[in-house]
C-alpha cells in the first residue's frame, strides 16, 4: 500500500516583526517586541519623568510661598466681578438628585478643574469643594460627559455622542447672585504674571529636561498671561493629578484665589459654547451671595438654597478624614 505524500502549503512571507522570537512562526498575540535593555531604558525614563514632575511642583512651591503675599496682592488688584444668573444649569446623577446643591462629588478623585480632590495625594494643600454650574444645558451636558465643543458626527446631538448616553441624570435650573467672582480672562491674569516672572525654574528641572531631551518651551516657567490662560484652560487638565499626584495649574491658581478672598471663579467652557462658574461654598463671603433652585423641588430635597447659613452642610466635609478638613480661614 503506497503512502500518500503530505502536500505542503506554499511558503508565505511574514514580516520579521510579526514572527515569534523562538520559532520564527507568526505570533498573533504579540503586540510589540522589546528587550530587557528597552525595559531598563523605559524604567529609567519613567523615574526621570516622575522626578521632573516632583521638582516642577515641590521645587517651585517654596518660591510661590516666598512670593505669596505679592501673588495675592496681584490677584486682589483685579476688581472682582459680580455675577447674577437666571436659569443656569447643573446636571446631577439621578442617585444624588435629592442633594442638587451639594459639592460632595467635587471632593472625590482628583477633584475638578478649580478644586483639589482627595486623590491629588502630593498636593501641599488640603482638598476643598466646588459647585460647578454652566450657563446652559448643552454646556452643562458637555462638561459633565466630557464632549468637546467641536466634536460633531453628522447630525448626532451631544447626548448621542456622550460616553454614558443611557445614564439617568437630573438637569437642575439655578438662579443666583455672587458678589466676589474672579473672571478668568487674559487681561485679568496680567498682574499675577508680573509676579510669576520672579520665579525661576529649579536647576534640577533644567538638568532633567536636558536628560529627557524635552524641548525647552515645554518645560519652562509661566511668564505671560497668554501662556497662563492656555495652561489653566487646557482640555486635559487631569494629566498632572492623575499621572503624578500633583495639582494642575488651574488648581494651584484656584488655591491662590481662595487665599485672595474670592468666592467663585467664572470661566469659559472648554466643552460647550457657554460659560461656567465654580462656586466655593466654604468661602461665601457676603450675605447677598446665594445659589438656589429656580423651580419647585420635591419634599425630599432638604437644601434648596446655598448661602452662608447652609454652606457648611453642603460642602461635604464629613466625607474627608478630619485632618483634611480645612478651617474656614484655611
Amino acid at each position: 500500500m503506497s503512502k500518500h505524500r503530505r502536500l505542503q502549503a506554499p511558503p508565505q512571507f511574514v514580516p520579521a516583526r510579526l514572527r515569534s522570537a523562538t520559532t520564527g512562526i507568526p505570533n498573533l498575540l504579540e503586540l510589540d517586541r522589546f528587550s530587557e535593555v528597552n525595559l531598563e531604558r523605559w524604567n529609567k525614563l519613567s523615574k526621570d519623568l516622575d522626578e521632573l514632575s516632583a521638582v516642577l511642583y515641590s521645587g517651585v512651591e517654596p518660591q510661590r510661598q516666598r512670593y505669596h503675599d505679592q501673588l495675592i496682592a496681584a490677584l486682589q488688584s483685579v476688581p472682582p466681578a459680580t455675577l447674577d444668573f437666571t436659569g443656569w444649569v447643573r446636571l446631577v446623577t439621578l442617585r444624588y438628585a435629592d442633594t442638587p446643591l451639594a459639592a460632595i462629588g467635587s471632593l472625590k478623585g482628583w477633584g475638578g478643574r478649580f478644586n483639589i480632590g482627595v486623590d491629588v495625594d502630593k498636593a501641599m494643600r488640603a482638598p476643598w469643594p466646588a459647585l460647578y454650574i454652566a450657563s446652559d444645558h448643552e454646556t452643562a451636558y458637555r462638561e459633565k460627559f466630557g464632549i468637546a465643543k467641536d466634536y460633531h458626527v453628522d447630525e448626532l446631538t451631544a447626548q448621542e455622542l456622550a460616553l454614558q448616553p443611557d445614564g439617568s441624570y437630573s438637569a437642575i435650573r439655578l438662579d443666583g447672585h455672587l458678589s466676589l467672582v474672579f473672571d478668568i480672562r487674559q487681561g485679568a491674569l496680567e498682574p499675577i504674571c508680573k509676579v510669576l516672572r520672579k520665579i525661576s525654574l529649579p536647576a534640577e528641572a533644567v538638568e532633567l529636561r536636558a536628560r529627557l531631551k524635552i524641548p525647552r518651551q515645554q518645560v519652562a516657567m509661566i511668564r505671560s498671561a497668554a501662556r497662563l490662560m492656555h495652561e489653566i484652560m487646557v482640555v486635559n487638565w487631569r494629566t498632572w493629578p492623575a499621572q503624578f499626584g500633583n495639582p494642575a495649574v488651574s488648581q494651584i491658581l484656584a488655591g491662590l484665589l481662595l487665599d485672595a478672598g474670592y468666592e467663585a471663579i467664572s470661566y469659559p467652557s472648554t466643552k460647550g459654547s457657554g460659560k461656567c462658574v465654580a462656586v466655593f461654598p466654604h468661602r461665601l463671603a457676603s450675605e447677598t451671595s446665594f445659589v438656589e433652585l429656580a423651580d419647585a423641588a420635591p419634599a425630599s430635597v432638604r437644601h434648596k438654597r446655598l448661602d452662608l447659613s447652609t454652606a457648611e452642610a453642603l460642602c461635604g466635609w464629613d466625607t474627608l478624614p478630619r485632618r483634611q478638613r480645612p478651617t474656614r480661614e484655611s
